[in-house]
């Protein structure tokens, strides 16, 4: 529950620190005595939007602090995920939010003492409270399913699953959809590109480009290129050495001229002849080297034109199809997988079946949540008859109009929208058109405390505060708001700001909200009332400016009636 909220410098409040307990809270004064202040101030620590007009006139900086505390056993398990997920422990079952908003600063926000973001202390701020404005919520049918699931859930044990089954074939269903979209819109745009496809493919068949073949072409001219210089020197030995005699047969010639005159053995001679032959057999030899490199040279050069008119018949066709050459590959691969799509469509059939089977899954998920939508519908409506006539609209008929939504949602196939016949003889309509503001407050009022009993243990809430959900309501109709407010703090606790007597006599706590004038300021105050200065209040509240002693009676009366005193 809320226990305690500590409030500095907001408006016309300077210092306020306020205790509560659990059941029924009443806050009650005059118009303007800054009852709003509160809920704007709880509201601020919930992680509300921050207004810099909530900072108190002179000063820097408004600071409000909620502290919630629990029992061992009702602290809420999804909560207490939730801030273990954060590095957030609750210190003895408590839990303090605690917002700063500054003039010329950015606001903080802290749980725990802990700082965190705005977004995370307003997740943890709506897990733990509820404000109500007179009837908020029942205007918008788009709510209307939250109400109707919430209470469903607590009567089929297998919703909540199915509820969050669906969500998941509904994210398949529209990811295969998707899919299927996309691989229809890749085969119209293939028949429309087939003639294109189909001349790509000629153009390239011969061709057949390779991936990165460009700069690999490259790269084998620039490597065959170094060899130029090479292959110029061993054309010029060669004819050095066949020109303008054959210095091989040269050598030979002057060997043999050596040796037919070398009658006498001459040795040194001898010797001369010896070293010609080899002379003439290196020559030979490197004759035959040099023969081998220039015609390993010539087909070097036959592999250098290869790769120019490749090159040339690469570059011609991407200037054709206005691509870069290093573009073909690519542009060639896509042309042939447009060309096999058009000769089989398996993988459209395959996407086709797996939508279908994503189709069914969710028909029978939608078909399963829509039946229990229905009998949780006529519980709700069998258990809301009793609740209006308690609150003085007896021939009140209250209905859930579930139709059937032609396009799947995350929550299954049904339109859900509340509708309300609140006198004897109208039709049924929606609430925004049948019903007046006191008859949708009651609504709502009946909607919670149904809701409140539905639970198997108290709410995972820890408070619902209810700003001015009488108005426009008086007499026996408050009183009986009172007492409704009263049976829902059963459940959780409730706060609700009120200018009604009636539903002020039911409270367990009274809080009264006034303002006092200083020597050059105005200030709020808020007091705890003890029995005798309740029953002065409410006095108040009955008799306007002038409190008398009937007041005082029929104040008493009301007391005695609700229980109170």
């Amino acid at each position: 529950m809320l226990a305690s909220l500590s409030i500095r410098d907001v408006v016309l409040i300077e210092s306020l620190d306020l205790s509560f307990g659990d059941g029924f809270t009443a806050l009650t004064g005059e118009t303007g005595a800054g009852k709003s202040i509160v809920l704007d101030s709880l509201s601020l620590a919930l992680g509300m939007r921050g207004d810099l007009s909530l900072i108190r006139q002179g000063t820097e900086q408004a600071t409000v602090t909620a502290e919630f505390s629990f029992s061992s056993s009702d602290f809420p398990e999804s909560l207490k995920a939730l801030l273990v997920e954060k590095d957030i422990l609750p210190q003895d079952n408590v839990l303090v939010l605690r917002r700063t908003i500054h003039q010329s600063s950015r606001g903080r926000a802290f749980i725990n003492d802990q700082p965190v973001s705005i977004s995370l202390l307003r997740e943890v701020g709506d897990s733990l409270v509820e404000i109500h404005g007179q009837f908020d919520n029942l205007l918008n049918p788009g709510l209307h399913r939250q109400v109707l699931d919430e209470f469903t859930v607590k009567h089929c044990a297998e919703f909540e699953s199915h509820l969050k089954d669906i969500f998941q074939a509904y994210q398949d269903l529209c990811r295969t959809k998707k899919e299927l979209e996309e691989q229809r819109t890749l085969q119209a745009d293939a028949v429309r590109q087939r003639s294109h496809y189909q001349q790509v493919l000629t153009d390239f068949g011969k061709l057949a480009p390779k991936e990165n073949e460009e700069q690999d072409l490259l790269q084998k001219r620039q490597d065959i290129g170094q060899y130029g210089k090479i292959a110029d020197a061993i054309q010029a030995a060669l004819q050095n050495l066949n020109t303008p005699v054959d210095l091989s047969t040269a050598l030979y010639t002057i060997q043999k001229n050596l040796e037919r005159a070398n009658t006498i053995q001459l040795a040194a001679l001898g010797e001369i002849c010896q070293s010609l032959d080899r002379a003439r057999l290196e020559v030979a030899d490197t004759l035959e080297s040099l023969r081998k490199l220039y015609t390993l040279n010539q087909s070097t050069a036959e592999e250098l034109n290869r790769i120019e008119e490749r090159l040339y018949a690469l570059r011609a066709v991407a200037r054709k199809y206005a691509l870069q050459p290093f573009e073909l590959y690519e542009f060639y691969m896509k042309a042939q997988d447009s060309i096999n799509r058009l000769e089989g469509d398996t993988e459209l059939k395959q996407c086709e079946e797996r939508h279908q089977e994503c189709q069914i899954a969710y028909k029978s998920l939608a078909e399963k949540i829509t039946q229990h939508r229905h009998q949780a519908a006529s519980i709700l409506e069998d258990r809301l008859g009793p609740e209006l006539a308690d609150l003085k609209l007896p021939e009140a008929r209250f209905s859930i109009n579930l139709t059937a939504l032609e396009d799947p949602t995350s929550f299954g196939l049904d339109g859900i929208e509340f509708q309300i016949a609140a006198n004897k003889g109208q039709k049924l309509a929606p609430l925004n058109k049948a019903a007046s503001g006191g008859e949708l407050a009651r609504i709502m009022l009946a909607l919670k405390v149904v809701l409140a009993e539905s639970l198997t243990k108290k709410s995972d809430l820890s408070a619902i505060i209810f700003d001015e959900i009488d108005t426009g309501v008086g007499g026996s109709v408050a009183a009986a708001i009172g007492g409704r407010l009263a049976k829902l703090s059963g459940h959780v606790q409730v706060i609700a700001v009120t200018h009604s007597p009636q539903v002020a006599a039911h409270a367990s706590h009274h809080f009264q909200v006034s303002k006092q004038e200083q020597d050059t300021h105005t200030m709020t105050i808020i007091r705890n009332l003890n029995a005798q200065e309740r029953t002065e209040e409410i006095a108040r509240m009955l008799a306007g400016a002038v409190v008398t002693d009937e007041a005082r009676a029929a104040a008493i009366k009301l007391l005695d009636a609700s229980g109170i005193r």
